[in-house]
């Protein structure tokens, strides 16, 4: 057995790692998610040819700093060790362990650097497979764990193949517990579930009894993020009255539980044998699972609990250590465990100093610091959050001190004060960005936690700045607002798509805060949790802010109200609600319009007031849309200026008439795919001419300036549940994008952005206040300038004269987008058979609307 295949094969039995950073943008202490290998250091092969005495003493000093956690100066010990002379295959080993601590510190970028020198070093020795396979593995968990999820398993295909070459099945069973973990962060927990079988059936015959404990804690985890993400599915569909589907899921979710808590189950059986760290993680991910899915016997979690503590009271003191304090203390749910909750964290911190971890001892003063927060001792909890964040400071663990920070804001704000709290969240904000990308890539699990675990943050600056009582010059601070509420935008789109495939425009805005258009005035809405805030932004850029007295609760009330009587086409009873938000929402700012007359009302919504059409809101005479053209986009970073160019009539209009259960046909869709030829002439794709193949073809063989979609398109609670329909086949959101964009890189000659998309039979999901971010998104991924889309699906022989006199206004000199959605509107109104709001609200111009 080659050297490289001893050390993996010890580094299996010995799995006892974390994905420290997919855990920690779980926004939990990193303990329950493990990877598939953990990296390990290991002493210099005894048998090399004259090894360094002088040199395996640093790598041996090394290793005993690594295993009491001073990860620096293990770094520190084998960088010196590189300076003498070492052979080829001894130089990869201490390469392995300089990536080894690399990763444990979260310094990931250096953990690929060092496994790539080790790396090239293997690949250039002969008959070097097995440990060409056995790197690659190692190596994309650090990938996996900065989020880079399909390099990740691009590596692991390479390493898989490598693998099945030479039969080394103790590989592939890594390589596959890797698959696990990169699919499973990609949300494809089908796939996911796959891997981890598989990898489980082939470590049992080596008896790998550590890694086949660890893969079953992780299939378990995988059961539990699907049964997550299916009970918010299920939610939604039950709450628009999709009680089928709902049911569907119900069932899946059954089954799911089952699954998960067997395999968790035979996680304990197998940890037994081997007792001690291994044995206290799959406790905990029990108890921590029949807590969240289970009402469980008080009894049972407390013999578990026991457990735990007997078995840490055997074990040495480590990283592990420390973080198995952490979680049992977080777990503790009762406040009679209030006692037991401070000794276990006040051992975690003295264990964690014990061994030199500053970013264990970070986690620890952190989370006594939020106990001592929630029992209002702010004193205590103040010191021990500073501490906090100076060790994470110390090892430059962004991903943890921005917790801390946040913390530090809540206190200072709690004991009235305003100036230290700004400077809190401000650091908070400004240590959060500098990870966005890391918080954006990883798990699907995080997209939901993130409403609670980082929008949070933005928010409560927000209400801090919005304070009359908060230094600091008024304009001045309603500029902070709106700089931050950009970046909170921006983070929630790239959060929704689960990557940061979002084109940054500022054209939108000259240099010293004015709009292009002069006409325009922007209003944005915040909602916080007792009332919402309205901000109105002038052409000059000149700010006001005004203040709607509802709750957010009460506010989620009356927009899903509003949105349900609307489509209610039969009566007028929506007007009553109508009314309602027009008054909170609007007329605060009558005034102020007045004065400014603008043309253009621009919102920037939030929330639940996504999925409001602001054009239906009435003031007791009028509808909002009879005063002023509107528009709405996720974010003006995200809005480019345009000047119109559709009077070139140059578009590609596709549609699709026939059932695709459940969706219904669009008998009507034929006559509005003709009627819009007829006006903007160009191409046109009907039912099984309208593939996926044809679409592109037509995309990137012609420099196109409008696309038109008449077919269902659904925008669920994510963009795994966002998608059109093409003639027996969906388009994803990815996919929309990917065929959008490749027309700019693999069409004939130089194509040009699209200046409008329209959607004109696409709907939201009602439950969902996220769903309208993948109508905005699909525009502004697809680097379209605007899009014309609908919030609900309506009947198709309604939508046909709304749309072609709105192509017929575009054609009028000086008419911008929202002007020209206005008078299509206005002529619906003055119709006789389309002037209920159910009917022509729901049509939104997103993006530019000039």
């Amino acid at each position: 057995m080659s050297l490289l295949t001893m050390l993996f094969v010890r580094r299996l039995l010995r799995t006892s790692g974390f994905l420290s950073l997919a855990c920690l943008m779980a926004w939990s202490v990193p303990l329950l998610t493990q990877a598939a290998v953990e990296p390990r250091p290991t002493a210099l092969y005894a048998n090399s040819e004259n090894p360094s005495e002088s040199a395996a003493r640093l790598v041996d000093r090394g290793l005993e700093r690594y295993r009491l956690g001073d990860y620096p100066q293990a770094i520190e010990l084998w960088e010196d060790a590189l300076e003498f002379p070492l052979t080829s295959e001894d130089t990869a080993i201490v390469l392995g362990n300089l990536a080894a601590a690399s990763q444990q510190l979260g310094r990931l970028q250096e953990a690929v650097f060092h496994w790539e020198q080790a790396l090239e070093i293997v690949r250039s020795q002969p008959d070097a497979e097995e440990q060409i396979a056995q790197i690659l593995t190692e190596q994309s968990q650090a990938y996996d764990a900065m989020g880079q999820h399909q390099r990740a398993i691009r590596l692991l295909q390479e390493a898989l193949t490598l693998a099945e070459n030479t039969g080394d099945r103790a590989t592939q069973a890594a390589i596959h517990g890797g698959l696990g973990n990169a699919y499973w962060s990609l949300g494809q927990y089908e796939e996911a579930i796959t891997a981890h079988e598989t990898s489980l059936d082939l470590a049992r015959p080596l008896g790998l009894e550590g890694f086949v404990s660890t893969a079953l804690n992780n299939l378990g985890n995988v059961y539990a993020s699907r049964i997550r993400h299916h009970r918010y599915q299920a939610n939604v569909a039950e709450s628009e009255g999709e009680f089928d589907e709902a049911e569907r899921l119900q069932g899946e979710i059954d089954a799911d539980l089952a699954a998960m808590f067997e395999v968790v189950s035979q996680s304990i059986a197998a940890s037994e044998a081997i007792g001690g760290m291994m044995q206290v993680r799959a406790l905990l991910n029990y108890d921590r699972l029949l807590q969240e899915f289970e009402n469980p016997d008080i009894r049972e979690i407390a013999a578990n609990r026991s457990k735990i503590l007997q078995v840490l009271g055997e074990e040495p003191n480590s990283r592990q250590k420390v973080f198995a304090l952490i979680n049992l203390a977080v777990d503790l749910q009762d406040t009679a465990d209030r006692s037991l909750k401070i000794d276990l964290l006040q051992r975690s911190i003295a264990i964690s100093r014990e061994i030199g971890d500053r970013r264990a001892e970070s986690f620890a003063l952190g989370t006594l610091g939020e106990t001592y927060e929630h029992n209002q001792q702010y004193n205590k909890a103040l010191q021990l959050t500073r501490d906090a964040q100076f060790a994470a400071q110390q090892v430059n663990a962004s991903d943890s001190l921005y917790r801390w920070q946040w913390q530090a804001g809540r206190i200072y704000k709690a004991t009235n004060q305003p100036s230290q709290a700004l400077t809190a969240y401000r650091n908070a904000i400004s240590t959060l960005q500098s990870i966005r990308s890391d918080i954006i890539a990883t798990s699907q699990d995080v997209q939901f936690d993130f409403r609670d675990s980082v929008e949070p943050v933005y928010r409560e600056l927000i209400d801090l700045l919005l304070n009359p009582e908060t230094p600091g010059a008024k304009q001045q601070k309603l500029q902070e607002v709106l700089d931050v509420l950009e970046l909170l935008k921006l983070a929630e789109l790239q959060n929704f798509f689960g990557d940061e495939c979002v084109e940054v425009s500022q054209s939108i805005l000259s240099e010293d805060g004015r709009l292009a258009d002069p006409n325009a005035a922007v209003v944005y809405t915040i909602i916080l949790p007792d009332r919402t805030a309205i901000l109105l932004q002038q052409a000059d850029g000149t700010l006001s802010d005004y203040s709607a007295s509802i709750t957010a609760e009460e506010l989620r009330y009356d927009v899903n109200n509003f949105r349900s009587l609307l489509e209610k086409r039969g009566t007028n009873e929506y007007l009553a609600e109508a009314t309602r938000l027009y008054d909170l929402l609007v007329r605060p700012l009558e005034a102020d319009l007045a004065e400014i007359t603008p043309e253009t009302l621009v919102f920037i919504q939030d929330g639940v007031l996504r999925k409001t059409p602001v054009a239906a809101l009435y003031d007791g005479e009028s509808f909002l849309v009879e005063k002023y053209a509107l528009a709405t986009t996720p974010s003006l970073q995200l809005t480019t200026a345009s000047e119109s160019q559709l009077t070139r009539k140059n578009a590609l209009i596709v549609g699709l008439t026939v059932e695709v259960p459940p969706f219904a046909p669009l008998n009507s869709v034929e006559s509005e795919v003709k009627g819009v030829q007829e006006i903007l002439g160009g191409t046109a794709l009907l039912d099984d001419e309208f593939t996926v193949e044809n679409f592109e073809n037509r995309l990137n063989d012609e420099n196109y300036s409008i696309v038109h979609m008449a077919t269902h398109g659904k925008f669920g609670v994510d963009s795994e549940s966002t998608f059109l329909l093409a003639y027996h086949d969906r388009i994803t959101i990815e996919e929309m994008d990917a065929l959008l964009r490749s027309r700019r890189t693999s069409g004939a000659g130089n194509l040009s952005p699209l200046e409008l998309l329209v959607l004109s039979a696409c709907q939201t999901a009602a439950g969902d206040d996220r769903s309208a971010l993948g109508i905005a998104g699909v525009a502004v991924r697809a680097g379209a300038k605007s899009a014309l889309a609908s919030l609900w699906f309506i009947n198709d022989s309604a939508t046909v004269p709304l749309v072609e006199e709105f192509y017929r206004q575009l054609g009028t000199p000086g008419t911008t987008k929202a002007e020209a959605l206005r008078q299509a509107q206005l002529k619906a109104i003055d119709s006789l058979e389309n002037n209920h709001p159910g009917v022509w609200s729901p049509f939104l111009l997103i993006g530019s609307w000039q």
